[in-house]
Protein backbone atom coordinates (compact mmCIF):
# COMPACT_ATOMS: atom_id res chain seq x y z
CA UNK A 1 0.00 0.00 0.00
CA UNK A 2 1.34 3.36 -0.80
CA UNK A 3 1.79 6.34 1.00
CA UNK A 4 -1.27 8.22 2.32
CA UNK A 5 -1.42 11.66 1.75
CA UNK A 6 -3.29 14.06 4.07
CA UNK A 7 -3.21 17.26 1.43
CA UNK A 8 -4.20 16.68 -2.26
CA UNK A 9 -4.45 19.88 -4.29
CA UNK A 10 -5.44 19.81 -8.11
CA UNK A 11 -5.31 22.80 -10.17
CA UNK A 12 -8.09 21.98 -12.25
CA UNK A 13 -8.22 21.83 -16.19
CA UNK A 14 -5.47 24.51 -17.61
CA UNK A 15 -5.80 25.24 -21.41
CA UNK A 16 -2.31 26.16 -22.72
CA UNK A 17 -1.70 29.60 -23.35
CA UNK A 18 -0.37 30.39 -27.17
CA UNK A 19 3.52 29.86 -26.78
CA UNK A 20 3.32 28.45 -23.65
CA UNK A 21 6.55 25.80 -23.58
CA UNK A 22 6.91 24.60 -19.65
CA UNK A 23 4.84 24.02 -16.96
CA UNK A 24 6.68 25.01 -13.64
CA UNK A 25 5.40 23.76 -10.25
CA UNK A 26 7.35 25.67 -7.33
CA UNK A 27 6.38 24.49 -3.37
CA UNK A 28 7.22 25.81 0.02
CA UNK A 29 7.60 24.46 3.28
CA UNK A 30 7.10 27.09 5.52
CA UNK A 31 7.40 24.74 8.61
CA UNK A 32 10.27 23.96 10.91
CA UNK A 33 9.99 20.62 10.16
CA UNK A 34 10.95 18.45 6.62
CA UNK A 35 8.10 17.72 5.16
CA UNK A 36 7.31 15.39 1.59
CA UNK A 37 5.40 16.68 -1.61
CA UNK A 38 4.62 14.63 -5.13
CA UNK A 39 3.85 16.31 -7.88
CA UNK A 40 1.54 14.97 -10.69
CA UNK A 41 0.97 16.20 -14.10
CA UNK A 42 -1.82 15.02 -16.40
CA UNK A 43 -2.21 15.09 -19.97
CA UNK A 44 -6.66 16.05 -20.40
CA UNK A 45 -6.20 15.84 -24.19
CA UNK A 46 -7.37 12.42 -24.63
CA UNK A 47 -9.43 10.60 -22.77
CA UNK A 48 -9.19 9.28 -20.21
CA UNK A 49 -6.35 11.49 -18.81
CA UNK A 50 -3.41 10.57 -19.08
CA UNK A 51 -0.60 10.97 -16.30
CA UNK A 52 2.97 12.04 -17.85
CA UNK A 53 4.54 13.15 -14.76
CA UNK A 54 5.01 11.89 -11.15
CA UNK A 55 7.69 13.16 -9.05
CA UNK A 56 8.19 12.61 -5.22
CA UNK A 57 10.33 15.45 -3.19
CA UNK A 58 11.65 15.69 0.56
CA UNK A 59 11.52 19.22 1.77
CA UNK A 60 13.94 20.40 4.69
CA UNK A 61 12.69 23.36 6.59
CA UNK A 62 11.68 26.89 5.62
CA UNK A 63 13.05 25.50 2.11
CA UNK A 64 11.38 25.58 -1.75
CA UNK A 65 11.46 23.08 -4.05
CA UNK A 66 11.06 23.54 -7.99
CA UNK A 67 10.26 21.26 -11.01
CA UNK A 68 9.25 22.04 -14.58
CA UNK A 69 7.79 19.59 -17.33
CA UNK A 70 7.72 20.59 -20.96
CA UNK A 71 3.96 19.97 -22.28
CA UNK A 72 3.70 18.77 -25.67
CA UNK A 73 -0.34 18.66 -25.44
CA UNK A 74 -2.83 21.34 -25.06
CA UNK A 75 -4.81 20.78 -21.58
CA UNK A 76 -3.28 19.67 -18.46
CA UNK A 77 -3.86 19.25 -14.87
CA UNK A 78 -1.55 19.82 -11.86
CA UNK A 79 -1.82 17.44 -8.84
CA UNK A 80 0.35 18.13 -5.68
CA UNK A 81 0.27 15.76 -2.63
CA UNK A 82 2.02 16.57 0.75
CA UNK A 83 1.55 15.85 4.70
CA UNK A 84 1.76 19.07 6.10
CA UNK A 85 -0.86 22.18 5.70
CA UNK A 86 2.18 24.43 6.10
CA UNK A 87 3.13 23.25 2.54
CA UNK A 88 2.37 26.29 0.55
CA UNK A 89 1.86 25.46 -3.84
CA UNK A 90 2.60 27.85 -7.04
CA UNK A 91 1.58 26.32 -10.44
CA UNK A 92 2.18 28.58 -13.45
CA UNK A 93 2.42 28.08 -17.62
CA UNK A 94 5.31 29.78 -19.00
CA UNK A 95 6.66 31.01 -21.74
CA UNK A 96 10.42 30.66 -21.12
CA UNK A 97 10.72 32.08 -17.81
CA UNK A 98 7.52 34.79 -18.21
CA UNK A 99 4.73 33.40 -16.40
CA UNK A 100 1.58 33.62 -18.61
CA UNK A 101 -1.90 35.08 -17.34
CA UNK A 102 -4.64 32.42 -17.09
CA UNK A 103 -2.12 29.78 -16.96
CA UNK A 104 -1.00 30.68 -13.20
CA UNK A 105 -2.64 29.29 -10.15
CA UNK A 106 -1.68 30.15 -6.59
CA UNK A 107 -2.00 28.29 -3.20
CA UNK A 108 -5.48 29.84 -2.43
CA UNK A 109 -6.96 29.54 -6.02
CA UNK A 110 -6.02 24.94 -5.83
CA UNK A 111 -9.14 22.69 -4.65
CA UNK A 112 -8.60 20.04 -2.28
CA UNK A 113 -9.51 16.71 -3.02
Amino acid sequence: MGKIWKYRYTTGPISVSENANNIRVLILNNSAKKHEARVKIFNLDPAPKSEVFDETSTLASHSTYSTEYIPMFNTFEVQVYTDSFKVYIWVGGRAGIENLTGNTVLHEQLVRF
